[in-house]
């Protein structure tokens, strides 16, 4: 039996190499073509179809990369010679197929496809093993737009599936005990993404289980003066908890926080401590560990001072022990330390800043435009949205409220299955606009909601509870928020305090379309259908339409056994594109007893699954309603690494799967109290 990737005269393939330079080797290793002149171009087309794999790339998908300004015919003649030109260099075989136009991979291999290969399988160590650098790095074509927009969108995807498979390898050694390997994967993924909080967290959590304690806070230290020099801003609160944890765990001695710095100050100290020698930075026996950047005292001074540092240090630490403290020495003793600290930023550290509204008239004009919240009931709405913020922004780079308007935009456009950018690249973005708002501005609400969102797409529910709580905290009457809490509670499934929180949002503004439309979710989630259908009624004139509006009525109808009426419903949520509400239709048409129907929706969102075009969410709730589990974990398994993992209206799609054992993990990622 021959292997598929040999040739039958028994020579080795030809080697093409795009992760970094951009090469292709002949058998012997010899280099084949090179990156001047016309191989240049060669090269550029051998790595759109390496990269394509088995499905390969249509002529017509191929015409615009290379040459958009043409005429189809001349276009079509120069695509030709290109094939013809690659087959004389490297052999009459080198094609599989025509149209579309595929690689033989027994004549030519790839680093590229042996990635693919690796992430299909699930082997996350072949994959790390196979990205050897950014794809196509350095590699340009002179003015070919296109071309360069699909390698940037290419070099996206496999960033992403590269540092997928990183956080797979570091979590399966954390969860094996191998604390040597743990430590050293969450070190490569935080040279990849060194501002990513849950990096962060990995690398310290892996380096105090290894029993390194200090390398622990010392990476936490540089990573906090990172995040503060590059998003002027402190790092997530979750790190300062797990920071303080490793270093009470170490037994190390109470510190400042992330953020905070201790100054002495000796004319309040006592007589005998004032005249000890001031600490420097070459102390090398702390009373206190130096974090952030700021020496500590000498254990050689007087033991007095020292209590008042020790004393000093836990009062910052944590609010609870402030108030034991105060307990237990007095309003005095307290008031004494707290002369005897100068409290303020550390080095690097921002100060908190307050209200950044802008001066740009035009900066002004556009994030108004992009607020529109009709816009987001459309892929193209959300599109012009994201534009009108992302140039609100370069008007303005210290508009906080654009900012995390910005961010709220990468989300949706992040959900449309945009060609040009990956979902994790929407994400990072979106992550990095809402802290840059909390930084110009931490008392600005839809910044802090924003980040909830962020959150709440990367599945760190703590911190996306934390932000909406915020969020709601600093605005109150803020309708929109509310919304977001009951949608949460739906989630959680507590449709009672959703139910609360969407009456809460119509009661403060009453004409507000998405408000009524979470009141009817809300009852929907409670088994009241026939209360929601009656709040849908009034929304089934407003335009452009609320596509949720016929996603809950179909629900509704389910719930009810009036098939007619659901499948309705589902076809209208379809959208303009007609695919956006496809495992909606396929749950109500199963329901309906047309499983056939289904099998072909379902056949449809795996071939755009395959094609880069459709989220693994989608396919997985089709597989959960068709009752094929084994299918459906395996899908959201990877719903979750793309980050398209989520559950809001897909409950009822999902439903079968909540009694077998393994949704467990799915159920704590999203909260949820096991019933």
């Amino acid at each position: 039996m021959t292997d598929s990737t040999t040739p039958l005269d028994g020579l080795r393939p030809h080697r093409l190499t795009t992760f970094g330079a951009l090469s292709l080797a002949g058998p012997d290793g010899d280099v084949v073509l090179g990156e001047h002149g016309h191989h240049r171009r060669r090269l550029a087309l051998l790595a759109v179809l390496a990269a394509s794999g088995d499905r390969g790339r249509s002529r017509d998908q191929l015409l615009p990369l290379f040459w958009p300004e043409v005429t189809q015919s001349r276009a079509r003649h120069s695509l030709d010679q290109l094939l013809y030109a690659l087959r004389s260099s490297i052999g009459d075989s080198l094609f599989a197929g025509a149209n579309p136009v595929r690689l033989d991979p027994g004549v030519m291999s790839s680093d590229v496809g042996d990635f693919n290969a690796a992430v299909e399988r699930g082997d996350a160590r072949a994959a790390v093993e196979a990205y050897r650098g950014p794809f196509l790095d350095g590699f340009f074509l002179s003015d070919e737009p296109e071309f360069e927009r699909w390698v940037e969108s290419e070099r996206s995807r496999f960033a992403t599936s590269y540092a997928s498979a990183l956080e797979r390898l570091a979590r399966n050694a954390d969860a094996a005990g191998e604390h040597d390997a743990a430590t050293r994967w969450w070190g490569v993924l935080t040279d990849v993404d060194p501002l990513s909080s849950r990096y962060a967290a990995g690398r310290i959590r892996a380096l105090a289980a290894a029993g390194e304690h200090a390398a622990a806070l010392q990476f936490a230290r540089r990573y906090e003066a990172r995040v503060a020099q590059e998003l002027e801003t402190r790092v997530d609160p979750a790190i300062t908890k797990l920071v303080n944890g490793v270093r009470t765990s170490a037994h190390v001695e109470l510190a400042p926080p992330l953020g905070v710095s201790v100054h002495a100050t000796p004319s309040v100290l006592p007589d005998d401590a004032a005249s000890s020698p001031a600490p420097t930075q070459r102390d090398h026996t702390p009373a206190l560990e130096s974090f952030g950047g700021v020496a500590a005292p000498r254990r050689s001074v007087n033991r007095r001072r020292s209590a008042v540092y020790a004393i000093a240090a836990l009062l910052v630490v944590t609010l609870p022990a402030a108030m034991v403290w105060r307990s237990r020495i007095g309003e005095s003793g307290v008031g004494a330390v707290g002369h005897a600290l100068d409290l303020r930023p550390a080095a690097g550290a921002p100060a908190r800043i307050q209200r950044r509204p802008t001066r740009s008239i035009a900066a002004y004009e556009l994030a108004l435009r992009g607020s529109d919240p009709a816009l987001l009931r459309s892929d193209s709405g959300a599109r012009r949205g994201l534009e009108h913020f992302q140039q609100a922004v370069a008007l303005d780079s210290t508009y906080a409220a654009a900012w995390a308007g910005l961010a709220s935009m990468h989300l949706r456009v992040g959900s449309t299955n945009d060609t040009m950018m990956s979902r994790r690249v929407h994400l990072a973005l979106a992550e990095r606009a809402a802290l840059r708002a909390i930084a110009l501005d931490d008392s600005l609400a839809d910044a802090h909601a924003s980040l909830a969102l962020v959150r709440k797409n990367t599945l760190d529910m703590a911190s996306a509870d934390a932000e909406l709580r915020r969020a709601i905290a600093l605005d109150p009457r803020n309708a929109r928020l509310h919304e977001y809490m009951a949608q949460r509670y739906i989630v959680m499934k507590r449709p009672d305090l959703a139910l609360a929180e969407a009456r809460r949002a119509v009661a403060l503004d009453p004409l507000s379309p998405t408000a009524t439309a979470e009141v009817a979710h809300a009852l929907q989630a409670s088994d009241r259908c026939d209360e929601a259908l009656v709040q849908l009624a009034p929304l089934r004139s407003v335009r452009p339409p609320l596509l949720r509006v016929s996603a809950i009525g179909a629900r509704c109808y389910v719930r009810k056994r009036m098939w007619p009426e659901a499948i309705v419903e589902a076809q209208r949520n379809l959208g303009p594109t007609g695919t956006r509400g496809l495992p909606l239709l396929g749950f109500v048409l199963a329901r309906a007893g047309r499983v056939d129907e289904t099998r072909r929706i379902l056949a449809t969102l795996l071939d755009r699954a395959a094609h880069d075009d459709g989220s693994a969410m989608d396919v997985a709730a089709v597989y959960a309603v068709l009752g094929e589990n084994d299918q459906a974990f395996a899908w959201l398994e990877r719903a979750v690494e793309e980050r398209s993992f989520v559950m809001d209206l897909h409950e009822d799609l999902v439903a079968n799967l909540e009694s077998d054992p393994r949704y467990e993990r799915f159920r704590t990622m999203l909260g949820i109290q096991k019933q």
